[in-house]
Formats: C-alpha cells, structure tokens, sequence
C-alpha cells in the first residue's frame, strides 16, 4: 500500500473493533486487508482524513463520484462523524502519524461508555460494543 495511507477520522475507531462484517463481501475484505497490512506494518503512516472518502470506502457500495451516496442524511452523518471523532482524539485533518500511534490514541481514549456517545446511531455499534477492541490489534500495533 502507499503511504501515507489515508484513513477517515472515524475510521481509527472502527479499525480496531473490526472482525469480518460490514456492507457487503468487497467491502469487509478490504477492510480486513488494510487491517492486516496495518498490523503486519505499525510504522505505516496514517494520513487523518476528515469528510472525504478513504481506502476502506473504495469498495463501499455506497460511494459514487467520491461521495458517500447511500442517503443525504447519511452522508451528512458520516461527515459529521469524521469531524466528531477528530475533535474527540485531538486530531487535525491531513495529520501525519504512524499507524501504532493513531490507533493506540483511539483505542486507549474510547471505551464503552465514551463509544455510545462518539459513535451514536451508527449502524454498527451495537457490534462494536459486543466485539470491543480486537487484542490481537493491539497486540501486533504493540510488538517490539
């Protein structure tokens, strides 16, 4: 993959929580191949994107002409996420960071509790707080 890889603000905290599902099976094997080259590579450099589409929307079936087209409301919705989750990790758009670092920062600030205010009314919440952080993430974002 070419660095810096950009990555949705609110993405950092999907990522982690991700185990196989999503939109459709395009969509959850490229989420779970950029987990893995992310994994397999923690210095990788993370570009923070904020209300643009990023690698994993590439295979979103609701993406068209680099919009998020699935409905205005949730268009809107996931832009004001991306801003949301942004302001809550302190992150500027188009910030550089490693991998390693990004994640961790998403995934020691959210918990639970903080996750329900964050990520209300996403469509996958409900999985997220089920699954938590995957250890195995953060196990391999934390090796040496």
């Amino acid at each position: 993959m070419k660095e810096p890889i950009e990555i949705r603000a609110h993405h950092i905290l999907c990522m982690p929580r991700f185990y196989r599902g999503g939109y459709n099976t395009n969509f959850a094997i490229n989420m779970k191949n950029t987990c893995q080259h992310i994994r397999n590579n923690p210095n990788t450099k993370i570009k923070v994107i904020v209300a643009e589409l990023d690698v994993l929307c590439l295979q979103c079936p609701h993406k068209s002409n680099n919009k998020c087209v699935q409905s205005k409301k949730i268009g809107k919705w996931v832009e004001e996420q991306d801003r949301k989750v942004a302001n809550f990790l302190d992150l500027k758009a188009n910030s550089i960071h490693t991998a390693k670092d990004i994640f961790n920062l998403g995934m020691n600030k959210v918990n639970s509790k903080t996750m329900e205010q964050v990520c209300q009314d996403c469509i996958f919440l409900k999985n997220c707080m089920e699954v938590g952080v995957n250890n195995s993430f953060k196990k391999d974002l934390n090796k040496n």
